[in-house]
């Protein structure tokens, strides 16, 4: 990246970036799911929310090819930054899953 030439874009001032698979609806599953199967390790705790682009269940039924799953919830206050009413997720919570997985 040139951080020297840097030229802010659009409203936010963001970066050109090129969007990860994990970004995307149509690749968040099979991109994780690899990686998932492709990692070392004996234990992964993912912290992720009911607004992100794969429901628990999704996360659940992929973690659980690997190993020993279980899962915790936190149900907390929402927050809106602004008050755009166009909003994909328009819920006035938000629930935190922590997946844990032990692999086998």
């Amino acid at each position: 990246m040139d951080f020297c030439n840097f030229a802010p874009k659009g409203k936010t001032g963001l970066r050109s970036y090129q969007k990860s698979n994990y970004c995307s609806k149509n690749t968040v599953k099979q991109s994780f799911d690899e990686l998932i199967a492709n990692a070392n390790f004996k234990y992964i705790f993912l912290s992720y929310n009911n607004e992100g682009l794969m429901d628990s269940q999704e996360i659940m039924t992929i973690l659980s090819k690997y190993g020993k799953y279980d899962l915790t919830t936190t149900d907390y206050q929402g927050f809106r930054a602004d008050k755009n009413e166009n909003r994909y997720h328009k819920a006035t919570s938000t629930i935190e899953y922590l997946h844990i997985l032990e692999r086998r």
